[in-house]
């Protein structure tokens, strides 16, 4: 099972790309060879990259909600057209899509960080402060571990 844990604060290089953290390299290509991701928008400014494998997951639960209403439609095509692949070369790292580096304001520092079966980019300057509007402690308990 995949799990991405940590944060790790960088900048994009002169080329515009971004490099996984390299403990996020070792489980995306063990073998260090260049892979394919998922890159999306993500939550509250984030972009959100997935194995392929951990994003097929995540299309079926997709595809089992029914096309019940117009919303859904909507909702189901606004979440795949944000669905970029990208290639990492063998150093780890990718360069985002103009679109998406737009949607998530990436410019210059980035925070990488874990978020189980993914782990997401963001603009430090976004990052920061929305992490700082939750205790550590209220995580915890909100998660059930406290």
């Amino acid at each position: 099972m995949v799990s991405f844990s940590g944060t790790v604060y960088h900048q994009l290089d002169d080329k515009g790309r971004v490099r996984i953290p390299s403990k996020f390299f070792k489980i995306v290509s063990p073998d260090g060879e260049p892979a394919l991701l998922k890159c999306m928008m993500g939550t509250q400014g984030c972009l959100s990259v997935y194995l392929p494998e951990q994003h097929e997951l995540r299309i079926e639960k997709m595809r089992n909600v029914e096309n019940s209403s117009l919303q859904i439609v909507q909702a189901k095509r606004k979440i795949m057209s944000s669905v970029e692949d990208v290639e990492t070369d063998r150093q780890g790292r990718f360069v985002i899509p103009a679109n998406l580096k737009a949607f998530a304001n990436i410019r210059g520092e980035v925070v990488t960080i874990g978020n189980d079966d993914h782990f997401e980019i963001w603009a430090k300057e976004i990052y920061d402060p929305l992490d700082a509007t939750m205790s550590f402690q209220t995580a915890n308990e909100l998660v059930g571990f406290f």
